[in-house]
């Protein structure tokens, strides 16, 4: 029965993102991070500078905003400075399904609309090696390692917990490249075998129905990159 809806929710949340799903990732540069948009390991895609709500860093316990300080180039956005844990936030807007394809504008602008959705997406990057890797930054959509991801190689296992708005999510589908894995039991906890030897991104989608006049459901992803252990 469990395997059962865990498909029913796969099969629903692409539905509802369409066929084409976009990663949004935080990962280490040089002495900073760069946000990036788009397909890991393939195509970037632009990121709107507006759509960029926040990019906050978590150092020594203490928060500050990075997103003041960045440095927007097309197809991604750098922020300097060293960080335990760091977050961004992505507002994608509403898109709408049509029988010509997916466009990015709410349902109440588009009359042949099958179906709208509003997407939100959020980044998290931690460096396993700082006492700040399993504290929960406050996103909206969060997921936060539950497992010390320093004692973590590739090929082993990591369990991690999805938040939203500080409160466990039950019955997410939990995935890596787009390839689901898990689904979140009733403390929002999955556990997921690594399978990258140099950065690993988790993600998670967590899909929930409105009735508004731009959609008709809010899709929200999280992602969670951090470097693995060697």
């Amino acid at each position: 029965m469990r395997t059962c809806r865990w498909l029913f929710l796969l099969a629903a949340t692409t539905a509802a993102t369409g066929a084409r799903a976009h990663d949004f990732w935080l990962e280490r540069e040089g002495a900073g991070l760069t946000l990036r948009y788009g397909h890991r390991g393939g195509e970037l895609l632009p990121i709107e500078q507006a759509r960029v709500r926040s990019v906050r860093c978590l150092e020594k316990g203490a928060t500050r905003d990075l997103l003041g300080g960045a440095s927007f180039a097309p197809r991604e956005v750098k922020v300097a400075g060293r960080c335990g844990a760091a977050s961004a936030s992505y507002n994608g807007g509403s898109w709408s399904l049509t029988p010509d394809g997916e466009v990015n504008r709410p349902r109440n602008q588009v009359p042949q609309a099958v179906k709208a959705w509003a997407s939100r997406q959020f980044a998290k990057w931690v460096d396993p090696a700082s006492p700040d890797a399993r504290a929960v930054l406050g996103d909206e959509l969060e997921l936060v390692p539950v497992t010390d991801l320093a004692r973590v190689h590739e090929g082993d296992k990591a369990t991690v917990r999805l938040l939203h708005r500080g409160k466990p999510v039950a019955n997410a589908v939990v995935a890596i490249d787009h390839k689901p894995l898990a689904e979140t039991d009733d403390a929002g906890e999955a556990r997921i075998k690594v399978r990258s030897r140099a950065v690993e991104t988790i993600s998670a989608t967590l899909r929930r129905k409105v009735a508004t006049p731009e959609a008709d459901a809010e899709v929200l992803e999280a992602s969670l990159s951090f470097e693995v252990a060697r």
